[in-house]
């Protein structure tokens, strides 16, 4: 192993177990406050919906249909862990950095993309439409901000 290849592999390792760190303090604080799983299918204030994008209606539309609990509330971490790493995550430098990332806690958590096709889909809309499917610097505090806010507003989509 290059010499020069040691810090980055550090990096990788520690941006790893942050996120997977942060993502389950963030996680089991929430959950253990999550209302049951009957409530949160209803939507009480119909203009709480209504502020949600059309691409976030149909997030939450598909999110909905998927009856097995453990898988919602996998999706639910995978959502707000990623929010609360990215407001914490100023070592980023693009977003493109995040997929990996994000590709490897999916995958220590055992989701598989390809299980609910059309939540997928919907996610895979929103993310185009909100602007994550080009690259882009972040090298600001507002950058961070729209790119923390793109999975926060996945994570208040989903929720009641």
């Amino acid at each position: 192993m290059k010499e020069s290849s040691k810090p980055n592999l550090a990096l990788r390792i520690i941006s790893f177990c942050l996120i997977l760190g942060v993502g389950y303090m963030v996680v089991v604080e929430t959950v253990a406050i999550r209302p049951p799983l009957s409530s949160q299918v209803k939507v009480d204030n119909q203009d709480d919906a209504l502020k949600l994008s059309d691409a976030l209606k149909k997030v939450r539309s598909e999110y909905l249909k998927i009856s097995d609990e453990a898988d919602r509330i996998l999706i639910y971490k995978l959502f707000a862990g990623s929010s609360e790493y990215l407001s914490h995550a100023v070592s980023l430098q693009t977003t493109s950095q995040f997929d990996p990332m994000l590709g490897r806690v999916q995958s220590s958590y055992g989701w598989e993309r390809d299980k609910y096709k059309k939540f997928t889909d919907a996610v895979s809309d929103y993310l185009v439409e909100a602007g994550y499917d080009a690259p882009r610097k972040l090298s600001t505090k507002e950058d961070r901000k729209w790119f923390r806010d793109i999975f926060q507003s996945l994570t208040n989509a989903i929720k009641d």
